[in-house]
């Protein structure tokens, strides 16, 4: 939790940075960057799971490193897809949409769950992994078509 409130605190903090010189699609920047480094902190969980089924102390270290920075990001998420959710979605669709929107992403974790022991937890920190690096790539997207 409070590697959450740190990356909350840090968005805010770069956001009023942000307002004091102006700079050109600064949230879909950030944005872009920290699902980069979510699927960064995720990849390196799922390597930090096969480590530490081999028993060594680098793999715990390498988790504990992951999640926390993960949790950091989580909490750069939410306040800067709040924004640009009040930026790019209108206000009388926004409920509609989101809600169509979530439905990939629930269709994923239910597939996930269904096939977890198969995927193990390895596996399914690489599909995590490789979600945020789809998110990642839409972000950079939207970040190129604002500039």
């Amino acid at each position: 939790m409070a590697c959450c409130l740190f990356g909350s605190s840090l968005f805010t903090r770069l956001e009023q940075q942000t307002k004091k010189v102006p700079v050109p699609a600064a949230v879909e920047k950030r944005t872009a960057r920290a699902m980069a480094v979510a699927a960064l902190a995720m990849g390196g969980g799922a390597i930090a799971s096969q480590i530490e089924s081999s028993g060594t102390f680098l793999g715990l270290i390498l988790a504990i490193a992951s999640f926390f920075s993960f949790e950091a990001v989580v909490g750069m998420y939410f306040p800067s897809i709040g924004t640009l959710r009040s930026r790019y979605i209108p206000d009388s669709h926004r409920s509609v949409i989101m809600n169509l929107a979530g439905i990939p992403l629930n269709a994923l974790v239910v597939g996930v769950f269904l096939f977890i022991k198969f995927l193990g937890v390895g596996g399914a920190l690489t599909i995590a992994t490789g979600s945020l690096v789809g998110a990642a790539y839409c972000a950079r997207r939207l970040e190129r078509l604002v500039r």
